[in-house]
């Protein structure tokens, strides 16, 4: 290229690893999700530009390959766009470049030189049209009418209607002038701050329900490219937190102590974690979804335990430990109405069935002798139940059904216990890990199991923390008795001497189920 004093070069230096990463995702749906200050807006519109740069050309009578792109922005109003989105586009491309409209639907014209010959003279050129559009109050379907892009960006998109989705899907991959065939890895690229569990771009982008969207049409029609990828970037205040070489010194913690009595608004805007729309703190604050969530392998040389808390909303979660007593929850089994709000009641017969199902499809050819089963203490003194089943363990393990597999009560229920093994995993190294199938477990450790609230009534509180009865108690709760069965764990449950190394008593431990204490080998 030859030196030209008349063009202004503009750097845009890398916000870190993860924002490269979907920088070059071809995925149909690709989103990003970050904390404030961490250039996930910017990356994204950097992203449309590429996947302009990325069409198909032609060469004209010069000889110059030429390509043509339209890529879109959409978001709740024009407004907004004008103070969130477009100063981002022009740190990219100011007004000034190319022909930049404010009618609505604003638009900016550019010529990218993609190449040059040894000359200086544009050898690839690309026609690239932005467009910003607002959905107002003419809803989603009209906005997007007529609408013809190669890719569309969905800004702040938690913010916007969820049927944008649907509707864009059949907008994308629709623009060339050119030739049809021309038209290369059309794209929906989302980008938000970490939305509340509630949010639909939560379910869609973290718990990956797809719904409609995943069909055999559109999987073949995308060849090799995935349907939808989703790029968590690490907490401001994490030691990978990216974009601080463009920050101010200091600008997460200010963001956080500015904000200290909005404790959901540090975790998502700050420290990008997602929590409920709902009142009450979490039962376990270690945890992250960053680190902890991942896909696990099931190792059918070591114990499965499975985990149940019982009732009339019953939860099972099977979970492994490793030599260094770490613990790896594998699966869940949870019974959901088709809402995802509330539970299913259902009986200990049918849910010993249901668990049955579960190990069958995540644990083939589990050997019995390889599987642990503990229970909440209490059920082994459920003789009454409103369901005419007449002992709850008993009534599961013959729904279980497994020849030579006994349900045995987990080392205790107290709550102490068996939280404390949870936090010492979660605050370890590698210490805890949950797969990313477990989507109720994870709502529960995301801030679905918190503690109820402090005040009980005008001018009345709780002498000490109780734990809210939500739909996600029962799943957590399943997960510990669990946990309890990990090398050391019973050193929480037998108290601080062991700890310390001292020799254990040979008494018979004790286990509490609610109702009073019984003893039995463990």
């Amino acid at each position: 290229m030859i030196d030209d004093p008349n063009v202004e070069t503009r750097v845009l230096n890398s916000p870190g690893p993860i924002s490269e990463a979907f920088l070059d995702d071809r995925s149909f749906l690709s989103v990003i999700i970050g904390p404030v200050g961490s250039a996930k807006t910017m990356t994204a519109l950097r992203k449309l530009r590429h996947v302009g740069m990325r069409q198909g050309f032609k060469l004209d009578g010069r000889g110059r390959k030429r390509r043509k792109a339209r890529c879109g922005v959409i978001r709740e109003t024009y407004p907004s766009i004008e103070k969130n989105t477009l100063p981002s586009w022009f740190r990219i491309h100011p007004e000034s470049d190319g022909v930049f409209s404010r009618k609505a639907p604003y638009s900016h014209k550019l010529n990218l030189i993609l190449d040059e010959d040894e000359y200086g003279q544009a050898t690839d050129i690309c026609e690239l049209e932005m467009e910003f559009r607002a959905i107002g109050d003419q809803g989603v379907e009209a906005a997007c009418r007529g609408w013809e892009v190669n890719a569309v960006m969905i800004d702040e998109a938690d913010l916007q209607p969820p049927d944008l989705i649907a509707f864009l899907s059949g907008r994308v991959g629709r623009f060339s002038d050119l030739d049809p065939s021309l038209v290369v890895d059309p794209q929906i690229i989302l980008s938000l701050n970490a939305p509340y569990m509630d949010n639909w771009v939560y379910k869609l982008a973290v718990e990956r329900e797809l719904g409609d969207l995943l069909s055999p049409e559109l999987v073949e029609a995308l060849g090799d490219r995935k349907l939808i990828e989703t790029f968590i970037q690490p907490g401001g205040r994490s030691p990978g937190a990216e974009n601080l070489h463009n920050l101010p010194k200091g600008y997460y913690a200010i963001q956080a102590a500015l904000n200290k009595h909005r404790p959901s608004y540090v975790a998502r805007m700050v420290d990008n974690k997602f929590v409920p729309q709902q009142f009450g703190q979490p039962v376990n604050p270690g945890f992250s979804y960053e680190q902890h969530v991942r896909e696990i392998e099931w190792d059918p040389a070591r114990d499965l335990i499975l985990g149940v808390d019982q009732g009339l909303f019953a939860a099972g979660v099977a979970q492994q430990h490793t030599p260094m007593a770490q613990l790896r929850t594998l699966a869940e089994c949870v019974i959901m109405h088709e809402d995802g709000k509330t539970l299913m009641k259902i009986g200990p017969t049918a849910f010993g069935q249901m668990c049955r199902q579960m190990l069958n499809d995540h644990f083939f050819d589990l050997r019995p002798e390889k599987l642990r089963v503990r229970a909440d203490p209490a059920a082994f003194a459920a003789a009454d139940r409103a369901d005419n089943e007449h002992q709850w363990v008993l009534a599961f393990q013959a729904g279980l059904g497994i020849r030579g597999v006994k349900v045995r009560p987990a080392r205790t229920n107290a709550a102490t216990p068996r939280l404390e093994v949870i936090h010492r995993a979660m605050a370890e190294i590698d210490g805890y890990a949950v797969h990313s199938r477990c989507k109720h477990l994870i709502r529960g450790h995301l801030g679905g199991y918190r503690y109820a609230k402090a005040t009980i009534g005008e001018g009345e509180s709780r002498g000490r923390l109780e734990i809210a009865n939500t739909i996600y108690t029962h799943v957590c709760d399943g997960e510990q008795y669990a946990a309890l069965e990990a090398d050391g764990a019973v050193d929480f449950v037998l108290g601080k001497a062991d700890r310390r190394g001292r020799q254990r008593s040979r008494a018979q431990p004790r286990v509490d189920h609610g109702q009073g204490y019984f003893s039995g080998r463990q």
